[in-house]
């Protein structure tokens, strides 16, 4: 209700399909403008740099748009491990037919999440996707996975400009944006970065997160030559 550009809502699948239907109902009466399908964390990852910092999600964090689990969704006091992903709310085993029953049940745009294969490009596009995201989550649910923008050419070529591209994983300066759209990408996600401001100055840090990367992208366009945002082109890097 506060929000004063278009929202977009994250979406892990569950378990519970009736559950299911219920946070889609409130997604969709709250005004979110697409939904973004998260394929590439069934599970959660082994991730060997929290556990060796120690860290836990907080008790006093509340997952408030899963609030009919609350008794499932006990706090997990160990290091790299989450109530969420834990607690068995999420559905394990995803499917391409289970994806498009989702997209069929939501007047919404469904962007799928976590694309770096091309040849899975197909069928995102054959289930309904309205987008593609290419991502490794940051990277943190299977550390061997490739970078997305080592991905992004060839995931843009499978797409062949049939829905929007966008790339996110590792984008820390507006140069990187740059490279992102210059290899094809329609458009970035960023995800810690603002988090990084969030914590450490409020709704102005993140401002000025954005302020940072919108300056260095100026500023690199301008050092290339390039007048817009469509002249950034892969002959430019």
């Amino acid at each position: 209700q506060q929000a004063q550009a278009p929202l977009w809502f994250q979406w892990y699948p569950q378990q519970d399909k009736l559950a299911s239907k219920r946070l889609l109902q409130r997604v969709e009466q709250a005004g979110y403008e697409a939904i973004v399908f998260t394929l590439d964390a069934p599970i959660n990852g082994i991730r060997y740099q929290e556990q060796r910092v120690g860290f836990t999600v907080p008790s006093e964090a509340q997952a408030v748009n899963l609030s009919a689990f609350k008794d499932q969704l006990a706090h997990v006091g160990q290091p790299g491990s989450s109530p969420i992903f834990d607690s068995g709310i999420l559905q394990h085993s995803l499917s391409w037919a289970g994806l498009q029953e989702f997209i069929a049940e939501t007047s919404l745009p469904v962007l799928v999440k976590g694309i770096l294969n091309p040849s899975d490009v197909e069928l995102a596009i054959q289930a309904g996707a309205a987008g593609i995201v290419v991502s490794n989550h940051g990277g943190r649910i299977l550390d061997a996975l490739p970078a997305p923008i080592t991905m992004l050419p060839k995931v843009v070529k499978a797409v062949d400009g049939r829905v929007p591209v966008l790339c996110d994983g590792g984008i820390r300066s507006g140069t990187q944006v740059a490279i992102a759209l210059a290899l094809g990408a329609d458009a970035v996600m960023i995800g810690r970065p603002y988090i990084y401001g969030l914590t450490t100055a409020g709704a102005p840090g993140v401002a000025h997160v954005l302020h940072m990367l919108r300056t260095e992208l100026e500023a690199c366009m301008t050092l290339v030559g390039a007048t817009c945002l469509q002249e950034l082109k892969e002959r430019l890097l």
